[in-house]
């Protein structure tokens, strides 16, 4: 079985991560920024999941009218975000039979794309988003340890196994953010998903950037058993505090991976004295 079936309804955790337009006055619906603000968050929304793994390449997409009933948008909203997404390159569409919109082959991030937004990002703004996850993933842990049951805990060990095979850069990114996505789906909280999903897709890309040639691997195995068969034991005191660790260990890769990118820009500028 591969790790895509293991994972929870893909479709019903991005439901959770697009919020509801609120109503404009007199009672027409469509929210701040109008419809194509909406596709915009749609659009963005179903982004994160391909880059997080819930929907994989090759996944076909529901019929527009169905998965715009799941989203909560119009099926012109819905449009107006595949349109987006197609040109991204995040989506293709295929005509007639066995046509539809399919999830394209361009999850993976270049090193030159991570190497470019980690010189982009400050060490205040890296650190806030390491409080935000490390908030996230200390909850979920201590949650699922409170309230996964056997098929969960199956489900958790599979992906962590995934992860410990994985052959390959993008596979090992893939599937660290499936596992941290299932924990929070074992803490049977939509919103804590839903969060954990939104997280995942800002530090996954940064996070498997080598830095001095080393990436964070053999920690991150470590660190999932730990929290693992901490929940799988029902401790919750020692997951919440095994994922707290774990997430402080993901912070200060990124803050190195990004300081390492800054030296390395500054050492290499022709105008530096």
């Amino acid at each position: 079985m591969s790790s895509d079936t293991l994972l929870p309804a893909p479709l019903g955790l991005v439901t959770g991560l697009v919020p509801s337009a609120p109503a404009a006055p007199g009672g027409a619906g469509g929210g701040a920024g109008g419809a194509g603000g909406r596709a915009e968050q749609v659009a963005a929304q179903l982004e994160t999941a391909v880059c997080v793994g819930l929907l994989s390449a090759g996944t076909r997409l529901p019929p527009e009218r169905e998965l715009a009933e799941q989203l909560g948008v119009t099926v012109l909203q819905l449009r107006q975000a595949l349109a987006i997404l197609r040109e991204r390159g995040i989506i293709t569409t295929r005509r007639g039979n066995g046509g539809g919109s399919f999830v394209a082959d361009a999850s993976a991030v270049s090193r030159e794309e991570v190497a470019a937004r980690l010189r982009g990002l400050s060490t205040e703004w890296l650190r806030d988003l390491g409080d935000l996850s490390g908030s996230i993933t200390a909850s979920a842990c201590r949650l699922a340890a409170e309230r996964a049951d056997a098929t969960d805990i199956d489900r958790l060990r599979e992906l962590a196994t995934a992860f410990v095979s994985a052959a390959s850069l993008e596979q090992l990114r893939l599937a660290d953010s499936r596992l941290h996505i299932a924990i929070a789906g074992a803490a049977q909280s939509r919103r804590l998903t839903a969060a954990s999903v939104q997280v995942r897709g800002e530090v996954s890309p940064l996070l498997w950037h080598a830095v001095d040639g080393e990436l964070p691997t053999a920690a991150a195995v470590e660190h999932h058993t730990a929290i693992v068969e901490a929940i799988a034991r029902g401790d919750a005191d020692a997951a919440r505090r095994a994922g707290l660790l774990h997430s402080e260990q993901e912070t200060r890769h990124v803050i190195e991976a990004h300081l390492a990118e800054v030296l390395t820009e500054a050492t290499s500028s022709p105008h530096q004295h």
